[in-house]
C-alpha cells in the first residue's frame, strides 16, 4: 500500500498531465472550428467535444470565450458561410445551440454575443424553425443571454416575446416548454417588460400548464406567473383571472414542494392589486391562506410582508373583511402592528382597519386586543417625525396613483364614462356659454389657461400701456386679424382691474379695435361675466394644499374617532396611554388636525367618562399638558408649540368635565369613588376635585373635607410621580396671596444700635465669657428685664447671681453677641448692624452653620419669641426660595420654630412657582422632613383654613 504522501505526487502528475491533454484537445477543437468551411465535417465532433468535456467544467465558458472560441461559434449562426453548415444538418444546429447556451451562463460570454450581433440570430431561428427540441436550445439560450438587462432590453425589442409565448401554445414537448417558461420569466426583470408580456398574452398558457400532471412543468409555470404578475396591471388580471381557483389549490397542498406553494401565494399577493379579483379570490379560500401561513412566517419579516400587504388589500371589499374577522385575522394584524420590523407596513395596517369603522363586531375586537394604545403610539411616532421634518408635507405617492385607483375597493366598481363627457370640465362648460351668448366669437380666441392667466401676469405699468398695444389686449378679444391670428396671439392676460373704467370697457368689448376709442364713439356696456374673466381667481393658487385626508396621521385619528362612538368608549380611550399620544401630538406637531382636538371634546362630554378620568388621573393630566404646557415628566424634552390655542382648548375641556361633575349623575359617582371605591380609586378622585368643580360649588368644600387627608396621606410613600399631581392640587386649593394696590412709601430709617450707647457711656456691669475666651459686656438690668433665662441665672439662687464674669458654654460669638443687642434694645428695624446685617449662608453651607441661623437656634434657646419672629421674618425675605427651602424647614423642625414651618409650607403652595420646581421642592421637603406625619398635618390645616 502506497503511503500517503506517494499518492498525492502520483495525483498531481495525472492531474497536470490531463490538464495538458485538455488544453490540446480544446485548442484542436477550435482549429477545427476556425477550419469548418474547408473541413465541415469535423464540425459536430468538435461541438460535441467542446459541449461535453470543455465548456461543461468549471471555468470551461471563460477559457471557452478567451481562446476565441465563442466568437468562432457566433459565426457559424451571423456568418453566411458558415452558417450552410448549421443549416444542412439539424443535428449540428442543435449542437450549436446547446454549445451556446452552455457558454452564456458566463457572465462575460453574454455581454460578447451582444457585441457580436448573436441576438438577432437566435431570435430568427427561433421564428422560421418549428421544431421542439431547436426551439428548447434557443429559449434556453435567450433565457441565459437575458440575465443580462441590456441583452433583455434587445430580446424585447426583437420580437423574441411573441415567439416564446406562441411555443407555449403549441408545443407538447415538456423540456421545451420548460425552457420557454424560464425564459419569459427571466424577461420579466422589470415592470415595463412585465406589463409587455402581459399585453402579448404570456400569462394565459403560462397559467394553462398549472393543470399539467408533470410536476416540473407545474413548478415552471407557478414561478413564472410569479414573477410576470408583480405590479399585476388589468391585461394581467384578466388572464389569470380562470386560474385562481389551481393558484388556491397548489398554495394550500401539503404534497408539493415549498416553492411551489410560496411561489402560488406569491402569484395570489400580486393579484390582490386587482380590486376586480379580490372578492373572487376570497371566495376560493386565499384569506384562510394568508392568515395560516403569515402566522406561521411571523418571525420572518422577508417572507411574510407581501402576506400581510395582501391580507390589508383584502380588507377593502365588505365579503372578505367578514372572513378576515371570523378566520383571526385581526389578531394576527394586531401582532404585525406591534412589532417594531414590520414598520413599513404599519399604515397599511392602519389603513385597512378603517376600512372596518362601521363594522361593530370588528371595532369592538379591535379594541379589546389593545389598537387604541398602538394607534396612539403611532401617533407619537409621527408627531416626532412631524418635529425633526419641520414642516408640512404631502404623502400621497402620485406615481402610484393608477395602481392604488386598480387597487381600490371593488364593492362599487367604476362605473363606465361617457367617452364624450369624459373630458369635460367646467372650464369647457363656461367657454361654451361664452361662445353661445355672443361674448366670444370663437372657442380658439380663448387660451387654454385663461383662468390662471389672470393671476400669474402682474399688474402692467404705464409705459406698458404707451408702448405695447397688443401686449394688453386678452387673448380672448380677437382685436384685428392680425392680433387674432394664432402667430400674434398672446396668451398672457393682464390685470384688468388695475385699468380705469374707460380702459377696461375698451379692452373687454369685443368688437373694440383700438385700445383707447375716441370720445365720440359708443361705449360698449361690459357684462358681469366679463368682470370676472378680467378679475384674479378668487380661490387664490391652483396648486392644492395637503389636505388632510393626504396626512399621514388621518387613518389613525380617523380610527380613534370612531372608537369614541362606540358604546363603551370610556374603558377604550380615557386611560393614560391613548390620552398621552393625543396631548402629544396637539402640543407638539407642527400642524395638528382640529380632528384629536374633536375627540378630546366629545370624550369629555359623554358621562360615561368621568369616572374613567378620573380614576386614570387623566384630569390632572389634561391641564398639566394643555393649560400649564407643562409635562409631567421631568425629564421630558416635550415642548408645547400652540401653547395658546392649547390652553383654550384645555379651559374647554375642564369646562365640559365640571358640568359633567357638577350634574346629579356626577356628584353620584364622585360621592360613590370617594366612600366606596379602592384605595387607589379614592385617591385619584381627591386629587381631581380642585378641577372639576368651581370654587363657588356647594360639592366642593363638602367632597375636599373628607378627601383632604386621601391626597397628602401617599406622600409618606415617597413615590416621585404622584407629587406634581399633589402640588398642582394643593396650590390650587389656596388663593395666591394678594398685591397691594399701592405700595407704600419707602421710609428711611437711621442706623441706631442701643448696645453700642449703652456700653460707650459706661452702663456695662456683667462680663459674659465665652468658650474661646471672647469677653462680651453688657448691662444686667437690661439682660435681667428682657429675658427670663438670665433673670433666673443673674437674680436667683445660682453661683452667677454673685459673680460679674459669667461663663456661658457652647454659645459662638456670632450668635451670642445679636442676641445680646437684642437684649439691650437693637432691633432689626432700627437697621442696628449687628442684627440687620447678619450674614446669609452661603450657597454651599447650611442655615444651621450660618450665623443667621445660629443666631435664631440661640434665641430659641434662651426663650426670647420675638427675636426668633424677627429673625424668622428675615429669613423668609432674604433667603426663603425654592432651592434652599427644605434645608430651611429641616432647620426649623430641628430647633422647634412652628412659625417658621408653617412660612415654608405657605411659601410652596401659595406663591407663584413653576409647577415643575413646586413638585421637586415638595418632594424633597418630605425627603428631609423627620416627622412626615406632622409634615401632612401642617399642610392639611394649612389649606382647611383657605377660607
Amino acid at each position: 500500500m502506497l503511503c500517503s504522501g506517494e499518492a498525492l505526487r502520483r495525483r498531481r502528475v495525472l492531474s497536470s498531465g490531463f490538464a495538458h491533454m485538455s488544453c490540446e484537445s480544446l485548442s484542436s477543437c477550435l482549429s477545427r472550428l476556425s477550419a469548418a468551411t474547408d473541413d465541415p465535417a469535423g464540425v459536430p465532433g468538435a461541438l460535441s467535444s467542446l459541449r461535453s468535456r470543455h465548456v461543461s467544467r468549471a471555468g470551461g465558458a471563460e477559457l471557452f470565450r478567451k481562446r476565441g472560441g465563442l466568437a468562432l461559434l457566433l459565426a457559424l449562426f451571423t456568418e453566411p458561410s458558415r452558417a450552410a453548415i448549421l443549416g444542412t444538418s439539424r443535428r449540428n444546429l442543435e449542437l450549436a445551440l446547446s454549445l451556446l447556451g452552455n457558454s452564456c451562463t458566463e457572465a462575460g460570454s453574454r455581454v460578447q454575443v451582444r457585441q457580436l450581433g448573436g441576438i438577432p440570430a437566435l431570435v430568427a431561428i427561433l421564428q422560421s424553425v418549428c421544431v421542439d427540441s431547436v426551439w428548447n436550445r434557443v429559449s434556453r439560450a435567450l433565457g441565459n443571454l437575458a440575465l443580462d438587462p441590456r441583452n433583455c432590453v434587445i430580446i424585447h425589442q426583437s420580437g423574441a416575446v411573441s415567439s416564446l409565448i406562441h411555443i407555449l401554445q403549441s408545443s407538447q414537448d415538456a423540456g421545451c416548454l420548460h425552457s420557454c417558461l424560464r425564459s419569459l420569466r427571466i424577461l420579466g426583470d422589470s415592470l415595463p417588460h412585465r406589463l409587455s408580456i402581459s399585453k402579448q398574452g404570456g400569462l394565459s398558457p403560462c397559467a394553462s400548464l398549472l393543470s399539467s400532471t408533470d410536476p416540473a412543468l407545474v413548478c415552471g409555470a407557478v414561478r413564472a406567473l410569479c414573477e410576470l404578475s408583480q405590479g399585476c396591471s388589468l391585461d394581467c388580471a384578466e388572464q389569470l383571472n380562470l386560474a385562481v381557483p389551481n393558484l388556491v389549490l397548489l398554495a394550500g397542498r401539503e404534497d408539493v414542494k415549498a416553492a411551489v406553494r410560496q411561489a402560488a401565494l406569491g402569484t395570489l399577493c400580486n393579484l390582490c392589486s386587482q380590486g376586480a379579483l379580490r372578492p373572487m379570490m376570497g371566495n376560493a379560500g386565499l384569506i384562510k391562506l394568508l392568515i395560516l401561513e403569515a402566522g406561521a412566517q411571523l418571525s420572518a419579516p422577508t417572507r411574510c410582508l407581501h402576506l400581510v400587504k395582501a391580507l390589508c388589500l383584502c380588507c377593502r371589499e365588505a365579503v372578505n373583511r367578514i372572513r378576515v374577522r371570523e378566520l383571526g385575522g385581526l389578531g394576527l394584524m394586531l401582532n404585525v402592528l406591534r412589532d417594531l420590523q414590520y414598520r413599513c407596513v404599519h399604515p397599511r395596517i392602519t389603513a385597512a382597519f378603517l376600512h372596518f369603522c362601521h363594522d361593530t363586531v370588528a371595532l369592538n375586537l379591535l379594541g379589546t386586543g389593545g389598537l387604541p394604545g398602538l394607534l396612539a403610539q403611532r401617533l407619537e411616532e409621527l408627531t416626532r417625525t412631524a418635529e425633526v421634518m419641520g414642516e408640512l408635507r404631502e404623502t400621497r405617492d402620485t406615481t402610484n396613483e393608477e395602481d392604488e385607483k386598480a387597487a381600490s375597493s371593488f364593492d362599487f366598481p367604476p362605473e363606465k364614462v361617457n367617452k364624450r363627457t369624459r373630458d369635460s370640465t367646467s372650464e369647457d362648460s363656461l367657454r361654451s356659454w361664452l361662445l353661445s351668448e355672443g361674448i366670444v366669437c370663437n372657442v380658439e380666441d380663448l387660451s387654454p389657461e385663461w383662468p390662471l392667466d389672470c393671476e400669474s401676469r402682474g399688474p402692467l405699468v404705464p409705459d406698458e400701456l404707451t408702448n405695447s398695444a397688443t401686449s394688453i389686449i386678452p387673448s380672448y378679444l380677437p382685436s384685428s386679424p392680425t392680433a387674432s391670428s394664432p402667430k400674434c396671439r398672446e396668451h398672457n392676460v393682464v390685470r384688468i382691474d388695475r385699468l380705469s373704467g374707460a380702459e377696461q370697457r375698451s379692452v373687454l368689448s369685443p368688437s373694440s379695435s383700438h385700445l383707447f376709442p375716441s370720445p365720440s364713439s359708443p361705449q360698449p356696456s361690459h357684462s358681469p361675466v366679463q368682470e370676472i374673466l378680467g378679475a384674479p381667481w378668487p380661490l387664490g393658487p391652483r396648486v392644492p394644499m395637503p389636505s388632510e385626508f393626504c396626512r399621514p396621521e388621518f387613518p389613525t385619528l380617523l380610527l380613534l374617532s370612531r372608537f369614541s362612538q362606540l358604546s363603551d368608549s370610556s374603558s377604550l380611550l380615557v386611560c393614560p396611554q391613548v390620552l398621552e399620544g393625543l396631548l402629544t401630538y396637539l402640543t407638539c406637531h407642527p400642524h395638528p388636525l382640529p380632528r384629536a382636538a374633536r375627540l378630546l371634546q366629545r370624550l369629555t362630554c359623554d358621562p360615561s367618562c368621568l369616572e374613567a378620568f378620573i380614576r386614570t388621573g387623566s384630569i390632572c393630566t389634561l391641564r398639566t399638558r394643555l393649560l400649564l404646557c407643562e409635562s409631567t415628566k421631568r425629564d421630558s424634552t416635550d415642548c408645547n408649540g400652540h401653547c395658546e390655542s392649547t390652553k383654550e382648548l384645555g379651559n374647554r375641556l375642564l369646562r365640559n368635565l365640571c358640568i359633567q361633575a357638577e350634574s346629579p349623575f356626577g356628584v353620584g359617582t364622585v360621592t360613590h369613588m370617594l366612600v366606596s371605591g379602592s384605595e387607589a380609586d379614592r385617591k385619584q378622585c381627591a386629587l381631581s376635585l380642585p378641577f372639576i368643580y368651581r370654587k363657588d360649588s356647594s360639592q366642593r368644600n363638602l367632597l375636599l373635607d373628607g378627601a383632604l387627608h386621601l391626597v397628602l396621606e401617599p406622600l409618606i410613600c415617597m413615590d416621585p410621580l404622584y407629587f406634581f399631581n399633589v402640588s398642582e392640587c394643593l396650590s390650587s386649593l389656596l388663593d395666591p396671596p394678594k398685591v397691594p394696590a399701592t405700595c407704600k412709601p419707602l421710609v428711611l430709617v437711621p442706623s441706631r444700635c442701643c448696645y453700642r450707647d449703652l456700653m460707650s457711656s459706661g452702663a456695662a456691669d456683667v462680663i459674659f465669657v465665652l468658650d474661646g475666651g471672647e469677653r462680651v459686656e453688657g448691662n444686667r438690668k437690661e439682660v435681667t428685664g428682657g429675658c427670663e433665662v438670665f433673670k433666673a441665672m443673674l437674680e436667683g439662687c445660682y453661683a452667677e447671681s454673685r459673680q460679674k464674669e459669667i461663663l456661658v458654654q457652647e454659645m459662638p460669638p456670632c450668635a451670642f453677641t445679636p442676641l445680646l443687642h437684642y437684649l439691650h434694645g437693637c432691633t432689626i428695624e432700627s437697621r442696628c448692624p449687628t442684627l440687620y446685617e447678619l450674614p446669609l449662608p452661603t450657597p454651599d453651607q447650611e442655615l444651621s452653620h450660618s450665623p443667621l441661623g445660629l443666631t435664631l437656634a440661640a434665641a430659641g434657646q434662651f426663650l426670647l419669641p420675638g427675636l426668633q419672629r424677627e429673625l424668622e421674618v428675615s429669613v423668609m425675605d432674604r433667603l426663603l426660595s425654592l432651592e434652599n427651602l427644605p434645608s430651611v424647614y429641616s432647620f426649623a423642625e430641628m430647633h422647634g420654630t412652628s412659625e417658621l414651618r408653617r412660612d415654608c409650607c405657605l411659601f410652596l403652595l401659595k406663591m407663584h412657582h413653576s409647577p415643575q420646581k413646586r413638585a421637586f421642592c415638595l418632594f424633597q421637603l418630605y425627603q428631609r422632613a423627620h416627622d412626615k406625619q406632622r409634615l401632612s398635618l401642617l399642610i392639611e390645616n394649612i389649606v382647611q383654613e383657605r377660607d
